[in-house]
């Protein structure tokens, strides 16, 4: 076995274990540490939280390994998946997709609903237009569904993977599969809405940002304190850059695409690094929600410092209450 299987097959045993620590202490940073103030963003960290946990379940599952072939694409799976069969480590690594794309959506849904709730001070009509954000969700919908048909010949797969790539050693995949023909047609059209994803999140993103940004300057009540203020702002920019993370991970794989679509070659280092780079938004994701959410900043400093917890009752108007 070359080297970098070596590298990986401890990377993701690694990578699991970490990333379910971090979602681990956000599940109880957010049940015991979210103060009055920041109260509905439970409904969006919980369920973001859990796409991301189920995202990276799906991931290690498979641990794949992604080679480009002429009429297919085979999906190496090192994960557990592998001993159930080719076409279960296909659905695996299509919802490791599906729910990273959700989580995404939700981030955006949060920043989008936070700016609504400064716009429009009248709550029903805050919530009315933020209830048009979940339309976006038939996006990841609609990904996963394009996923699921036609099925895949993996005996195909199999068979044209060895044909081009003999020098390889097969060995601890066992009985691989990947996308046949028919399918890889709709993985290419997939990767273009990826590829439109990549400058969606963030041109939008950066948008509802600073239409916030600019709101809370004029939209709190004159009552609010500096600190409080400080805090939204916070938040804000913290959700903005949480937004960001993906693009860690989309701008390189959607590149390495289009250098196999243009040259209809693939370097070795990529078959490996695709995956890889998927998993970093995952990482990363917790680390920044607790940098810049205050209370879980304040609850993990005090809980490193040995300092009991002081919970915040500030009072605030309707506008700085919603805007979380």
């Amino acid at each position: 076995m070359d080297s970098l299987y070596y590298v990986f097959h401890i990377y993701w045993p690694v990578f699991f274990v970490t990333c379910s620590l971090l979602y681990f202490t956000m599940y109880i940073l957010i049940y015991k540490f979210t103060t009055k103030i920041l109260w509905p963003m439970r409904f969006f960290l919980y369920p973001s939280n859990a796409a991301m946990m189920i995202s990276i379940s799906m991931a290690f599952a498979t641990q794949a390994r992604k080679i480009y072939n002429n009429q297919s694409i085979a999906l190496l799976s090192d994960g557990f998946c592998k001993y159930i069969g080719p076409n279960f480590c296909l659905h695996c690594y299509n919802l490791w997709t599906t729910f990273g794309i959700t989580s995404c959506m939700i981030n955006l849904h949060m920043l989008y609903y936070r700016t609504m709730c400064l716009k429009h001070l009248d709550p029903k009509k805050a919530e009315r237009w933020t209830l048009m954000y979940s339309l976006h969700y038939l996006f990841p919908i609609a990904f996963q569904i394009l996923m699921l048909i036609p099925p895949s010949n993996h005996m195909e797969v199999h068979s044209e993977t060895l044909q081009f790539h003999p020098d390889y050693d097969y060995t601890p995949y066992l009985g691989f599969g990947g996308y046949s023909l028919a399918q890889k047609e709709y993985v290419e059209k997939t990767a273009m809405f990826l590829l439109v994803a990549t400058f969606y999140y963030p041109i939008v993103g950066s948008y509802w940002k600073h239409q916030a940004m600019t709101m809370l300057k004029t939209h709190l009540s004159s009552n609010t304190s500096k600190v409080t203020r400080v805090m939204f702002q916070t938040l804000i920019k913290g959700l903005n850059f949480q937004i960001l993370l993906p693009m860690i991970s989309y701008i390189p794989t959607t590149s390495i695409y289009l250098f196999n679509k243009v040259t209809g070659e693939q370097f070795f280092l990529s078959q490996y690094i695709i995956t890889f780079l998927g998993t970093l938004p995952c990482l990363l994701d917790p680390v920044v929600q607790i940098y810049f959410i205050t209370p879980y900043r304040e609850a993990v400093r005090k809980f490193f410092d040995g300092k009991p917890r002081q919970v915040e009752t500030t009072n605030v108007s309707w506008a700085s209450r919603v805007v979380t």
